[in-house]
C-alpha cells in the first residue's frame, strides 16, 4: 500500500485527458487517509453518481483488491464510470477512495460513451502516477 507520509496534509490535483466533447476533468484531494475525486466532463458535466472503494489484502496473493459500494443517481449511469475510476485508485494505492462522476453528452453513440469510458480511464491512471510521486 501506498504510504503517502504522515506530515502530508493534503494535495490538490486536477488532471484532463482527450479533446473537445471527449475531454474529462479529474480533480482530486489526496490525504495521507484517502482520496476524494470528481470526475465530469462531456457537454453537460453534473453529479450522476458515486462509488467508494476501500482496499483490502488479496487472497492469498500479493494484489491489492478493494471492495466497492455505488450510489447511482436515478436515471443516470454514471456511477459506472465512479466505481470503474474508484477502484482502479483504490488498488493502485491502497487507498480508501472516493469518486463522484457525471459525464454527458445528449444523444450520444455507443462509441462516443466508450470513448468517454477509455478517457476516464485515462485520467484515472494519470491521477495514481501523479499520487506516487506523492509517496515516493
Amino acid at each position: 500500500m501506498l504510504n503517502v507520509g504522515e506530515n502530508m496534509l493534503q494535495e490538490d490535483v486536477k488532471l484532463s485527458y482527450g479533446e473537445g466533447r471527449y475531454i474529462i476533468y479529474i480533480t482530486a484531494v489526496i490525504t495521507g487517509d484517502g482520496i476524494s475525486a470528481i470526475i465530469t466532463g462531456g457537454e453537460k458535466p453534473h453529479i450522476g453518481g458515486s462509488a467508494l472503494s476501500v482496499p483490502r489484502p488479496g487472497n492469498g496473493d500479493d494484489k491489492v483488491h478493494c471492495d466497492t459500494w455505488i450510489t447511482p443517481r436515478p436515471g443516470h449511469r454514471d456511477s459506472e464510470v465512479a466505481a470503474l475510476v474508484s477502484s482502479m485508485i483504490s488498488t493502485a494505492t491502497g487507498m480508501t477512495t472516493a469518486v463522484i462522476a457525471g459525464i454527458h453528452i445528449d444523444k450520444a453513440e455507443k462509441e462516443e460513451i466508450n470513448t468517454l469510458i477509455a478517457n476516464s480511464r485515462e485520467a484515472a491512471l494519470l491521477l495514481t502516477k501523479k499520487i506516487k510521486e506523492f509517496g515516493a
